[in-house]
C-alpha cells in the first residue's frame, strides 16, 4: 500500500508553524476485536468475500493512519478465528461455533500475509482463560461417577460413558456449544461465576498445559510477529473470585496443590504468574523473536502510585504485572489507561500522566518495554456511553508518551474508534500530525540483533508521464536467525524493508540521513514503491535497507539519484482554457475557495494533498461540463502546514499550493 509524496517541508518562521520530533522507532498500534464482532468480522457467517474484503479495507485504512502493529482477536472464549486442530471455529466467524468456513479460508494466515505487505506487525491476541461469556441452560458438570449413581437402566451406562468420553453427553457439558469447546470436553475445569460467566480455572495443571499448548499450537504453524493477552484473568466484578459467592469456588483446587502457600490471594496471582513463565520460556525454545506481550488492568495496587484509587488488578483479577515485568517474562506491558489526564499534581483518583509515568519506571527497571493503552472508545457515542473525552485528550496523552523516553509507543482501544467512528477526528490528527512520517518498530535489545543482508539492485524509475512519480524498486535480501539451544528447524527470515529519500543537490551520506525521520517514506514487506513527489529545486535521491524481525536495519544501499521535480505553480498553464486559479484567500484558516475552468466536458477530479503526498480530502469526483467553477475547501480538521490541490480533467492536470495558517 503506497502513501503518496512522502518529504518534510520545512515551513517559513512567518508561519508560526513547528514540526514536532518524530521518533524513527515506535510501537503505534491497536486492538482489532472479533468477540461479539466489536470491530471485525461485521457479523458471523457473512460470505467470505466480504470478510476478506473488508479485513483488506482495515489494514488499508491503518496503514494510511501510521499504524504499524495490529492486535488481531483470534480466540474469545475458548474458540478460534483460525485452523485450530484443539478448539472450535468460532461462531463470530461462521456463525456457528464448530462450522468451517464455506469456501474455506484461514483468517488468521490471511491477515499476517496482509500485515506483512504493509510493513506491519500482526500480533495475535487471545483470552486464556474465558471459557463461556454466558452460562448454556442445560450446563452441567456432574463427574461420571456421579452419573453412574443415578438411577439409570445399566445399559445406558456404557452409552453414557462413550458419550462423556467424546464431550457429547447431555449429562455432562452442555449441547449449546461445539463438542470440541473445552465445556464439552474438560467441563469439571470450569469455575461458573454467580450463573453467568465461565473461565478455565488458572489453579489447575491441566488448564496451565492445556492453554499452553493452545498459543504453542499458533506459535509453531504461524508466521505471528508476537502473541497478546488482554486483562481477563481472574473475573472482574460483578463476578470476580473475591465475592462471597464465589471465593469458594476454587477451594478444592488450593487445596489439591497449594505449593506451600497459605494465602490464596498469593496463590490465584501465582497461577498467572507459572503460567505466564511456562508459555515465555517454551516461545523462546521455539520461535525467540516472537514478542510477547500482556496489557493488564490499569491500575496494579490501590495507591499505587500515591494517590491513585480504584479497583485494581492485583487483588481483584490477581494479575500481577510488576512480577512479569521483575521475572522477565514478558517481553513488553501495555496497560490499560483509559482515564483523563486529571491532575497537574497527583492527589487521588485515576489520572493517564501519573499512572503512565509510573509504568513506564517500572518496565525500564527491569528492562522491558512500555506501551500505554489509550482509550480512544471514549471519544465516541458509538463505543462509550458515558461523557467522553474531549477533542485533545488522547493528543495530550500520546505527546505526554513522546517526551518520556522510557515510553516507546501507544495502542489504541479500538480498530472501529479509527477507522470507522470519528472518535473527534482523531484519525486525522494521526495521519496529519503524530503519525506522518512512517516508523518501524522499536528494537528490543534482549532479542537478536543480527542485521539483514543489504538489499540489492535498486532501481529508481521516473514516469514518462508525470515527472513527479518515481518508481523504486530492489531485489530482496534475508536473514539468517537461528533459534537458540535447540535443534528446532524454524529460523526467522522475514526481512521488511525502509524506503528512504532526501532532498539534496549531492549525492547524500547514507548513513547520516538514515537518522533523519523524516527521510524515511516507506517501510513495505513488499521489494517496490510508487512514490510521488513534491516539488523539489535540489533534487531527489532514493535508498533502501532491510529490517529484521527485531527492526535491526541493515546497511543502506548506495543512493540513486531521482531528479528534480519542478513546482506547478511555476510552469506554464497548460492550455488558456483549462486553468486553475490561486485559491482564495491564501494563507487561509479555516475555509478558502479554489476556482478553476474546464474547456471540455468529462470525468474531473479536484484532490487535496498533505506534503507527504497523502489525500486529505477529494472535492470532486465526477462527470463536469465544461466551464467555470467555484469550489470551497474546509480545513478545519487539518493541522497547519502547506498543501498540494491538483485539478485533473482527462489527460490534463495542474497543481498547485495553499497554505492553512491556524
Amino acid at each position: 500500500m503506497k502513501k503518496l509524496f512522502t518529504l518534510i517541508f520545512i515551513l517559513a518562521p512567518c508561519l508560526a508553524f513547528a514540526q514536532e520530533s518524530v521518533p524513527k522507532y515506535e510501537f503505534r498500534g491497536t486492538w482489532m476485536a472479533t468477540v461479539i464482532n466489536l470491530d471485525w468480522p461485521q457479523s458471523g457467517g457473512i460470505p467470505v468475500r466480504f470478510q476478506k474484503s473488508d479485513l483488506i479495507n482495515k489494514l488499508d485504512k491503518l496503514d494510511e493512519i501510521g499504524i504499524n502493529i495490529v492486535f488481531f482477536q483470534i480466540r474469545t472464549e475458548g474458540d478460534a478465528l483460525y485452523d485450530s486442530p484443539i478448539e472450535p471455529w468460532s461462531k463470530y466467524l461462521t456463525g456457528e461455533e464448530g462450522k468451517a468456513p464455506d469456501p474455506y479460508w484461514d483468517p488468521l494466515e490471511f491477515a499476517i500475509e496482509e500485515a506483512h505487505k504493509r510493513g506491519m506487525e500482526l500480533h495475535a491476541w487471545l483470552n486464556p482463560y474465558r471459557a463461556m461469556r454466558t452460562i448454556p441452560s442445560d450446563f452441567t458438570q456432574k463427574s461420571l461417577s456421579e452419573v453412574e449413581q443415578d438411577e439409570v437402566d445399566e445399559s445406558l451406562k456404557p452409552i453414557l460413558q462413550k458419550e462423556y468420553e467424546k464431550g457429547k453427553s447431555k449429562q455432562i457439558g452442555t449441547s449449546e456449544r461445539d463438542e470440541k469447546h473445552v465445556s464439552n470436553t474438560h467441563p469439571e475445569w470450569l469455575l461458573v461465576m454467580n450463573g453467568k460467566i465461565a473461565i478455565m480455572n488458572p489453579g489447575l495443571p491441566e488448564v496451565i498445559n492445556y492453554n499452553i499448548d493452545v498459543v504453542m499450537d499458533v506459535v509453531n504453524r504461524y508466521d505471528v510477529d508476537g502473541i497478546h493477552f488482554d486483562d481477563y484473568f481472574y473475573p472482574y466484578p460483578p463476578n470476580q473470585m473475591a465475592s462471597f459467592e464465589n471465593d469458594t469456588l476454587d477451594d478444592s483446587t488450593f487445596e489439591m496443590y497449594p505449593r506451600g502457600f497459605t494465602n490464596k490471594a498469593d496463590w490465584r496471582r501465582n497461577n498467572i504468574d507459572i503460567f505466564v513463565e511456562q508459555l515465555y520460556d517454551s516461545m523462546q525454545v521455539v520461535k525467540p523473536w516472537v514478542k510477547f506481550g500482556i496489557s493488564p488492568f490499569g491500575i496494579w495496587k490501590n495507591n499505587v502510585p500515591s494517590g491513585i484509587s480504584g479497583m485494581d488488578a492485583y487483588s481483584v483479577i490477581f494479575g500481577d504485572g510488576i512480577t512479569w515485568l521483575r521475572d522477565q517474562t514478558i517481553d513488553y506491558i501495555t496497560p490499560q489507561l483509559y482515564w483523563e489526564i486529571n491532575r497537574f499534581v497527583y492527589s487521588s483518583g485515576q489520572d493517564y500522566h501519573a499512572l503512565a509515568d509510573w509504568w513506564a519506571d517500572s518496565a525500564a527497571t527491569y528492562g522491558r518495554h512500555m506501551y500505554p493503552g489509550h482509550g480512544l472508545y471514549r471519544s465516541d457515542s458509538n463505543t462509550f456511553s458515558g461523557q467522553l473525552f474531549d477533542a485533545n485528550q488522547i493528543s495530550k496523552q500520546v505527546r505526554i508518551n513522546r517526551k518520556n523516553q522510557k515510553i516507546q509507543g501507544s495502542v489504541f482501544f479500538r480498530e472501529k474508534n479509527l477507522t470507522s467512528y470519528s472518535s473527534k477526528g482523531f484519525a486525522d490528527t494521526l495521519r496529519n500530525n503524530f503519525y506522518k512520517y512512517d516508523a518501524l518498530q522499536p528494537v528490543m535489545e534482549w532479542k537478536s540483533m543480527a542485521k539483514p543482508e543489504t538489499p540489492s539492485n535498486l532501481v529508481v524509475n521516473r514516469d514518462p508521464e508525470a515527472e513527479y512519480i518515481f518508481n523504486v524498486s530492489w531485489s530482496p535480501s534475508s536473514i539468517n536467525q537461528v533459534t537458540k539451544g535447540t535443534a528446532s528447524s524454524h529460523t526467522d527470515t522475514l526481512v521488511k524493508y525502509a524506503v528512504y529519500r532526501v532532498d539534496s543537490g549531492t549525492a547524500p551520506n547514507e548513513s547520516e540521513e538514515m537518522e533523519n525521520y523524516y527521510n524515511l517514506i516507506e517501510v513495505t514487506g513488499d521489494t517496490s514503491i510508487t512514490d510521488i513527489a513534491p516539488p523539489s529545486e535540489s533534487g531527489y535521491w532514493y535508498f533502501v535497507t532491510a529490517a529484521s524481525r527485531n527492526n535491526i536495519e541493515s546497511d543502506p544501499t548506495p543512493a540513486i539519484e531521482g531528479g528534480i521535480v519542478v513546482s506547478t505553480d511555476d510552469e506554464p498553464e497548460l492550455v488558456k482554457e483549462f486553468q486553475l486559479s490561486q485559491n482564495y484567500p491564501n494563507p487561509f484558516n479555516p475555509t478558502t475557495v479554489i476556482n478553476f475552468r474546464l474547456s471540455e466536458s468529462g470525468f474531473t477530479t479536484l484532490k487535496v494533498y498533505d506534503m507527504l503526498g497523502r489525500e486529505v480530502s477529494t472535492l470532486l469526483n465526477e462527470n463536469m461540463t465544461s466551464g467555470a467553477y467555484n469550489i470551497p475547501f474546509n480545513g478545519s480538521n487539518l493541522s497547519s502546514g502547506i498543501y498540494i490541490y491538483r485539478l485533473k480533467s482527462g489527460n490534463k492536470s495542474v497543481s498547485r499550493r495553499m497554505t492553512l495558517i491556524k
